[in-house]
């Protein structure tokens, strides 16, 4: 066959569906000791079965049960489990992002860990993004037993930033999240360490007219632990708007 010289090598820089690029994912951890071993159990399980090279950031954000205690136990049983010891709580975003920082693969991204997206969803996220070759997957809640305090803050997110910045996602808040390298690193990396974190990225999504994929999920009951979301999470969210409005970070 005689060389084209026009040809253009591929590119290698994004992952393609019949590939498996390792993921990093991060999990931000307060309080937690009832949901993360059965978290990374089901999460280890799914990710192994599908081949997919996989390490588990755990963030013990500054808590006060036994958390740390498991985290430090999981990492010293399973090489694909690495621990993050925050001694004070550095808030929703800060644990995420203090996981976030240490993730070194081409696919990166976090979730909750109060087991409320199951395992499988979480893979199905992954393999969107994968697949679809996308710069951003995430879940999206269709169907919430969560609670109507979750409910309410989740629709103030989404109307606001609807609103406000034109975020076409109707879940902005939905986990996981799941990057490529450059997305990530093109939205800024983010900086909110509080809940703003997730409206922070979506705004950033949308402004930076990234591609997109979603996955329907159910977000089930909490088995154990105790929701962090409050009033307080809608004022500090609604003053972050404001501020984001007007032009700041």
């Amino acid at each position: 066959m005689a060389a084209n010289d026009n040809w253009i090598p591929p590119d290698r820089s994004r992952p393609t569906g019949s590939e498996r690029p390792p993921l990093s994912l991060t999990i931000p951890l307060y309080d937690e000791e009832g949901n993360v071993q059965r978290v990374v159990r089901d999460l280890l399980d799914a990710f192994g079965k599908a081949d997919v090279p996989f390490t588990l950031i755990l963030v013990d954000n500054g808590s006060r049960d036994g958390t740390r205690a498991i985290v430090q136990r999981l990492e010293a049983e399973h090489d694909a489990v690495r621990g993050v010891y925050l001694d004070k709580n550095q808030g929703y975003g800060g644990g995420i992002l203090a996981g976030m920082e240490t993730a070194d693969t081409p696919l990166l991204g976090y979730m909750w860990g109060d087991a409320q997206v199951g395992a499988d969803d979480v893979l199905r996220v992954y393999r969107r993004l994968v697949a679809d070759d996308v710069d951003v997957a995430k879940a999206r809640r269709v169907q919430r037993m969560d609670g109507w305090q979750r409910t309410v803050v989740t629709r103030v997110y989404n109307t606001a930033a609807l609103w406000l910045f034109h975020v076409t996602s109707t879940d902005a808040n939905g986990c996981p999240k799941i990057f490529t390298r450059d997305a990530w690193n093109q939205l800024g990396p983010p900086k909110s360490a509080d809940w703003f974190l997730d409206p922070e990225i979506m705004i950033g999504v949308a402004e930076q007219v990234m591609k997109l994929a979603e996955v329907d999920v159910l977000a089930r009951a909490r088995d154990f632990g105790v929701s962090k979301v409050g009033v307080g999470t809608v004022i500090e969210f609604a003053i972050n708007m404001l501020r984001r409005r007007a032009g700041g970070r």
